[in-house]
């Protein structure tokens, strides 16, 4: 199954409940590149908006259950 941004509607493979899934940010290698990229050109700011927004970050699907995690969106 395909994930995307938006929590979505599957069957768990931890617990085997039918769910919707849950989603966190996490920052990523790309994220920590980028922000290192950012403050070695001078513009720390933009690189600590790097954490606080999702445009870096990858989106994971946990199950509100078990809290297995289900899936990954890469942007």
């Amino acid at each position: 199954m395909a994930f995307g941004p938006e929590p979505c509607s599957t069957t768990c493979p931890a617990c085997g409940k039918s769910i919707t899934t849950h989603v966190e940010h996490k920052a990523t290698t790309k994220t920590h590149i980028l922000a290192a990229l950012l403050c070695i050109l001078g513009c720390c700011p933009c690189a600590l908006a790097l954490y606080c927004t999702g445009c870096a970050r990858d989106l994971e699907h946990y199950c509100p259950s078990c809290n297995a995690l289900v899936g990954t969106y890469t942007k």
